[in-house]
């Protein structure tokens, strides 16, 4: 964990003091404002710095931000959420369509699938024209996708239909998510054959997590892992047959050298950037289909943002919230400390041995990056006026969650450049202003 710096109120104009009523905002004399722009980056330069705190898994990171502007952080969430573009499918083609599922509900859902692929590997569509003039799809800014699924009367008839297709889609260079299924298999009945011979590996200590959650997450990953989850659905007795389309039906057809610049593992696994392009999850549920019924389509995927649509957004959330900062008035001691520790405000404070006039034990502040400003401890008339809590105006802890198809660490450095081309744009049109009127 990083040392945390005392915030120093002059160059916040105040900060938020925490009461049982709520959040009041004390104000404190702010620095005189900058003479020039000089000045301001000068002292914008000194007091801004960004830290990684926590990386709970791969697609989650929580990082400080420090010496800033509200407006600042917000700019940047923003920009993560509804600016960062990605890849996701934009044209739907129906050529054959006989589920329950609506044409229009299905190219829903299918735009909803995140795609495994970098989008900076790709050109914002309109990039490339045609001999007219007019935008034109090309294996730089567009990825294709089929799905030709059709139901059999029973789950023995509808395998040897999809294995006879799956000779027909190989042989045109299509590939499916079935191999990765397959692969996957494999790998795992192999680490079930290494512990079973006595070569498990140790399980590796819990880091301290800066936000409290090691464990937390080390038993949500345990549980989605698990054996015990049932990968097929179950289908009903007496009922008839029904075959659940998920996206590993989906078949990436490569344009043009994109599988030279995608290409697929030895094994003939795509698995996104350095093994072809396939959905994230293969495992999402697309469609059913009862005997007889058929779906056959087409699909591309383009480049977009999420303030076009929610399915561009490269983050699941991407929030802030201000520094905690504790202060302990009053010693507490024993009892009164355990209680605080253990029931009022966990992971933040913690006991230590002591031996001021007999007592056995004292509070200090451990981790107040791990504070909800949950108030219970104001329950206790003692303990409120021992303590004191506020927030940090210019101190902000990101949480930011991605889809999966980059690393957040990628999406906050995404956003930050795309936050320095509009402040160069507004600078270069204040420049045309000036000088205009001159």
């Amino acid at each position: 964990m990083p040392p945390i710096p005392d915030p120093d109120l002059a160059t916040t104009g105040g900060t938020y003091d925490v009461n049982e009523s709520g959040i009041e905002f004390r104000h404190v004399p702010p620095l005189p404002t900058p003479k020039d722009g000089t000045e301001f980056l000068s002292r914008l330069q000194n007091n801004l710095s960004l830290n990684v705190l926590d990386s709970p898994s791969k697609n989650e990171l929580v990082f400080e931000l420090l010496g800033v502007d509200i407006s600042f952080a917000n700019a940047l969430r923003r920009i993560m959420i509804a600016e960062v573009p990605t890849m996701a499918l934009e044209y739907v083609y129906m050529w054959n369509n006989s589920g329950l599922i609506h044409d229009e509900v299905l190219s829903h859902r299918m735009g909803l699938i995140p795609l495994n692929v970098d989008p900076r590997l790709f050109d914002e569509y309109g990039f490339d024209v045609d001999e007219e003039g007019n935008p034109a799809a090309t294996d730089r800014n567009t990825i294709v996708f089929r799905l030709n699924v059709q139901c059999g009367r029973n789950a023995k008839e509808d395998e040897k239909i999809r294995k006879k297709m799956e000779v027909k889609w190989k042989g045109e260079g299509l590939v499916s998510g079935y191999d990765v299924e397959e692969v996957q298999k494999k790998k795992k009945d192999k680490k079930r054959g290494e512990k079973a011979g006595g070569n498990e590996e140790e399980v590796e200590d819990l880091e301290p997590s800066v936000m409290n959650l090691s464990i937390a997450d080390r038993a949500a990953a345990d549980a989605v892992s698990s054996s015990n989850v049932q990968a097929t659905p179950i289908d009903s007795p007496h009922r008839p047959f029904t075959k659940h389309i998920y996206t590993r039906d989906l078949l990436w057809a490569p344009q043009g050298d994109q599988l030279s610049r995608f290409p697929l593992h030895s094994s003939g696994v795509g698995s996104g950037v350095g093994g072809g392009i396939r959905p994230l999850h293969e495992d999402i549920l697309i469609a059913k289909l009862r005997p007889g019924q058929v779906i056959e389509l087409e699909a591309h995927a383009r480049m977009g943002v999420g303030k076009d649509h929610a399915k561009f957004s490269p983050v699941a959330t991407a929030s802030y919230r201000l520094m905690p900062h504790i202060e302990i008035l009053k010693p507490i001691y024993d009892e009164l400390a355990e209680e605080l520790v253990n029931w009022f405000e966990p992971g933040v404070f913690k006991c230590e041995p002591t031996d001021d006039d007999g007592h056995r034990v004292k509070a200090v502040v451990s981790n107040p990056y791990a504070c909800t400003m949950s108030r219970n401890f104001m329950r206790n008339p003692t303990l409120k006026e021992s303590i004191k809590m506020s927030r940090v105006p210019n101190h902000f802890i990101f949480s930011v969650e991605s889809v999966g198809m980059m690393e957040p660490a990628v999406i906050v450095a995404e956003a930050l450049k795309i936050l320095k081309e509009k402040c160069e744009r507004v600078s270069g049109l204040a420049d045309d202003a000036l000088a205009m009127g001159e």
